[in-house]
């Protein structure tokens, strides 16, 4: 081959050449040992390692998981109307000497599920001037009965309206909280590909700067041996900078991924405490992605079957729209006049009672007729305004509810499909991608071949292999942009924990 450089021009080139080469294998050696070390003491996280570990110890899911605590406690509240009552009531006056009154009242109250609620309590009052109807045998009054609505509360009342809207409270909270932690899981597993994106795309680029330093090497002894132009070997410097800027910033893309997933592991500071600890993710952990199949038309089917039955979003409005129709049942009773009975038998002695817990002496007529306290309580507003509002309020908020239920499955239909459909054309995607990639390859073998005869050039490889590594990037791209959908799909549906159990199962 032809000369291209005189002696003196050798000698500058070669001394340049080995001055470069000292100085990139010292930069490598250090990427290279870094390198070993993550491949020897790496340890694999894979996705349902990395969703166990969020659902065992992230603050968020132990907070999301106290929703159903709250909401047992606002039903315990609420079944606390039904709550037995001690009552007593004592009050005296005494001035100049003289004692104007002394009464005593002391009662047990027992409401039922059903409109009656029952009462019993001893009375005992004294005084000079203590009006009649007040007075008792000096020994006290033993009193036991009931009340009852024939009226507005015979149905429903506020407080048995209020337990079942409790009840309904834990619809609610459980809603929420798979609301809370699927929006956690799917914000992680967004996290968790974009650090296998850029884990991956680290390691292509480092293998394409490999390559390229040793094809400058090979360039640089070419060169001494006078076989190429010097020019070559600074198109090939040329190359390796470019892919070792490249893998700099790859490396960074690397780091801040791994924070950002390390935002999502936490630990407990022991047994005994509720307090958790921030993790790091280490450096020699590394993401793995396992080829799964294709999502099929029958699981699409499922998912949009379960979608509208248990979609969390579905699940709180179904709960409001039977806590409002509890409303409106309420304020349909209270267009009903309040016409409450009362009752209570009264005795001196508690033997009256009779054996066996029985009420009275065993003569009914004279319990229900002689020693008795009864009465009627009506109460009717003549135009019910407030009542006929209190309707019409409810009725417009069912209504509301009523378009809000058939927007909102509308657009988790809407949003399952469309997922779905991603998933779908990004599958196809990357079948055609990966043909791409093998065609690219084949193109820059049979360019280095023909550089070995002479018939290529630095220029043409750098080419073939740039638009190789461009095709890989875009490739993993896909990939993970798959993965992200199909957490996405899972997240549309409002599956509890993104189908974590399901996935570990193997199902």
């Amino acid at each position: 081959m032809q000369k291209y450089i005189s002696l003196k021009k050798f000698g500058m080139v070669l001394l340049l050449a080995v001055s470069l080469t000292q100085t990139v294998y010292a930069q490598m050696d250090s990427v290279l040992v870094s390198r070993d070390s993550l491949v020897v003491e790496s340890q694999a996280f894979t996705l349902d390692d990395f969703f166990g570990h969020i659902l065992t110890h992230h603050p968020l899911v132990r907070r999301a998981n106290l929703f159903n605590d709250l909401a047992f406690q606002d039903l315990r509240m609420a079944r606390g109307r039904l709550d037995p009552v001690a009552q007593s009531d004592f009050n005296i006056k005494e001035f100049d000497n003289k004692r104007y009154y002394r009464t005593w009242d002391s009662k047990l109250k027992i409401p039922m599920w059903f409109p009656i609620d029952l009462e019993a309590g001893y009375e005992r009052n004294s005084g000079e001037f203590l009006d009649e109807s007040q007075s008792t045998p000096s020994g006290g009054l033993i009193y036991a009965g009931f009340s009852l609505p024939i009226g507005r509360g015979l149905f429903i009342d506020q407080r048995r309206a209020a337990i079942r809207q409790a009840r309904l409270m834990q619809d609610l909270a459980q809603a929420e909280q798979i609301k809370e932690i699927n929006k956690l899981l799917f914000d992680a597993a967004k996290a968790y590909w974009d650090w296998y994106y850029s884990y991956r795309e680290y390691e292509i680029i480092s293998e394409v700067e490999n390559v390229a330093l040793q094809r400058y090497n090979g360039v640089v002894k070419q060169v001494i041996n006078g076989d190429v132009a010097p020019f070559d070997s600074l198109k090939a410097f040329i190359n390796y900078q470019e892919r070792d800027v490249q893998r700099v910033q790859a490396q960074l893309d690397l780091e801040n991924a791994r924070l950002a997933v390390s935002v999502y592991l936490w630990a407990t500071a022991d047994e005994e405490s509720d307090q958790s600890l921030p993790l790091e993710l280490a450096e020699a952990t590394i993401p793995l992605l396992n080829e799964s199949e294709a999502v099929s038309i029958e699981l699409l089917a499922a998912l949009q079957e379960l979608a509208m039955e248990a979609h969390p979003e579905l699940r709180k409005l179904a709960a409001k729209f039977q806590q409002t129709e509890i409303d409106r049942r309420l304020a349909l009773e209270f267009l009903k006049p309040q016409i409450d009975l009362k009752y209570n038998f009264l005795s001196e002695r508690v033997s009256e009672l009779g054996p066996n817990g029985s009420v009275g002496n065993g003569d009914n007529q004279q319990f229900f007729f002689n020693d008795y306290k009864a009465g009627v309580q009506f109460y009717f507003p003549l135009f019910l305004r407030k009542e006929r509002g209190k309707l019409a309020q409810t009725n417009i908020k069912l209504e509301q509810l009523y378009f809000e239920q058939s927007y909102q499955r509308q657009i988790v239909a809407n949003e399952v499909l469309t997922t779905y459909n991603t998933v779908e054309n990004l599958g196809q995607i990357i079948v055609q991608q990966s043909g791409m990639v093998n065609f690219y390859q084949q193109l820059l073998d049979g360019e280095l071949r023909k550089f070995e005869f002479g018939e290529s050039s630095i220029f043409l490889i750098n080419t073939r292999e740039t638009e190789l590594l461009d095709a890989r990037v875009k490739l993993l791209k896909f990939k993970t942009q798959r993965e992200k959908s199909k957490a996405e799909l899972y997240y549309a549906a409002g599956v509890p924990n993104l189908d974590w159990e399901i996935s570990e199962t193997g199902n």
